[in-house]
């Protein structure tokens, strides 16, 4: 078969959204640069939210090496292209977070950096601080032989690459041949832009190069540096520390297996719960809140309810994810203050004292509460300047008191003691705790392990399924039992499988229990 460019290959493959023939073509291309052949992929996007930003991101692992896991980021699935590479995330094994974040200036083409990334990967180390890519339109040596994708590259670093063609050019007998011999096309790069930039100093005579300036002009080209590299193309970025945690969406198949309440050998808690819910609706209560652990199905209960009584976020009910302040859930209540206001993932809200008190007022046992906003703004206005509360919703504003009448539901992953530790809240309104333990939950693992869907067209066979919920049981994680946890420690065993990888049992437990 002829040969393609490798970028070029690889632009072709996300273009046409073929994610797994792209993440492919990357893992062969890191195992043969890195020479770690144990390296396997998480095929698909996953999707991720941490202290550094969000977005979707191509994974992979290198079980036991210094750096064992390189994820490479995008803003946006339908953005995923080999162009618009917006980070990178690197993982050493210590943290459930990405140990090491590199941000870009501006997005990058993913050819540009995955030499340098290979680099990291093969050493172990990673230093903080300033990251260079490889400039734009070089010739990487890189052609991709589509049959066995044999891949040669130059791992050069355009910021030493740079101090050192200065440092070349300024020395006696020098020849553009030496700057290609120990920088290749980048130096070479480099050096045409430096002769482009200062024709005084660096001069042609035929085929040779002469240097004309003095040692100022030297310490000027270094100052230049920034410069020229942007110029050529580079892309300027950092490394820094990466975020000790991460949370991970899921695929909205695991809310309704979570919430099977026929499976669950806790089904009374979540029938218990459904019942409060249609309490709550019909008028019996102001307020329900539901407390315990996360990943066992509280929100798709909720939802799936209120979805069952003909109400839907934004008509007859209104969600609130994430946190919210003060004067945020004053907002709120104001805005649906006939409706029911859904909190769902907002426990810091619960801090803030003057967030709790209120909820308390909120949730008092009176058919109508009346809420006041006692602090002065330009956003607040006295209630009689308006006759439509609409006209002060679509003004941005809000009245300085008004009255509720509608109801809160607020899905806490907190336990009871701790949603509600003064016991206010549980004098005027529902409370339920959803508290399965481990063992529960690690049996309904077993019971639907089949059913759950894996990334891309991975597969996995029922006896390999079951044994991951087994090694999930014995293993040591400090996170609670969730299906959340199962979906991507079966998407990490069938990445191996898929890979060509037969990683040890220990391996394949300890990478769970890290990042899963």
């Amino acid at each position: 078969m002829g040969t393609m460019q490798f970028k070029d290959y690889i632009t072709e493959e996300l273009a046409t959204g073929s994610l797994e023939k792209a993440g492919n073509i990357i893992l062969k291309y890191l195992r043969k640069k890195t020479g770690i052949k144990s390296m396997f992929a998480n095929l698909g996007l996953e999707r991720f939210k941490n202290s550094n930003g969000a977005g979707y991101g191509l994974r992979y692992y290198a079980p036991g090496k210094k750096i064992e896991s390189i994820r490479f980021n995008w803003k946006s699935v339908g953005g995923a292209s080999s162009q618009n590479l917006t980070s990178i995330d690197m993982w050493n094994g210590s943290t459930q977070g990405p140990t090491y974040h590199i941000s870009f200036d501006r997005d990058v083409s993913l050819v540009q950096v995955l030499p340098q990334i290979a680099d990291m990967v093969k050493s172990g180390k990673v230093k903080n601080g300033p990251f260079t890519s490889y400039p734009t339109d070089i010739s990487l040596k890189e052609d991709l032989n589509v049959k066995d994708l044999s891949v040669l590259t130059e791992a050069v670093d355009p910021n030493d690459a740079y101090d050192n063609v200065v440092s070349l050019i300024s020395s006696p007998g020098f020849t553009k041949q030496k700057v290609f011999k120990v920088w290749k096309s980048v130096g070479i790069k480099i050096f045409d832009e430096m002769e482009a930039q200062n024709p005084a100093i660096i001069q042609k005579v035929g085929r040779q190069y002469i240097w004309k300036g003095s040692k100022k002009d030297e310490k000027k080209l270094l100052t230049q540096k920034s410069n020229i590299l942007s110029a050529i193309g580079a892309t300027s970025g950092s490394i820094r520390a990466g975020s000790a945690k991460e949370t991970y969406s899921h695929n909205s198949q695991l809310d309704e297996l979570e919430a099977d309440k026929e499976r669950l050998t806790f089904e009374k808690q979540l029938e218990d719960l459904e019942n409060l819910i249609k309490m709550t609706a019909s008028g019996a209560s102001n307020a329900l809140f539901i407390a315990g652990r996360g990943g066992v199905g509280k929100t798709h209960t909720v939802e799936k309810v209120l979805s069952g009584i003909g109400l839907s976020d934004g008509n007859g009910y209104f969600k609130n994810t994430g946190t919210a302040s003060a004067a945020g859930i004053y907002s709120l209540l104001f805005k649906y203050q006939n409706d029911i206001v859904l909190f769902d993932d907002s426990d810091d809200a619960l801090k803030d004292q003057e967030a709790r008190n209120m909820f308390k007022a909120a949730t008092d046992t009176k058919k109508v509460r009346k809420l006041v906003w006692n602090k002065m703004g330009k956003n607040v206005v006295e209630p009689d300047e308006y006759e439509d509360p609409q006209e002060l919703i679509d003004d941005g504003k809000i009245p300085r008191f008004f009255e509720f009448t509608g109801k809160i539901i607020f899905i806490s992953n907190l336990k009871m003691d701790k949603l509600d530790p003064d016991g206010a809240i549980r004098t005027r309104a529902f409370m339920i705790e959803i508290d399965p333990t481990d063992a529960e939950i690690y049996d309904f693992m077993e019971a639907i392990v089949d059913k759950i869907q894996l990334d891309g067209d991975l597969k996995l066979d029922s006896a390999t399924r079951k044994k991951t919920v087994d090694l999930l049981r014995k293993g040591k994680s400090k996170q609670t039992a969730n299906l959340r946890k199962l979906s991507r420690a079966l998407n990490m065993q069938a990445g191996s499988l898929k890979s060509g990888v037969n990683i040890s049992d220990g391996d394949l437990t300890r990478m769970i229990e890290t990042y899963a």
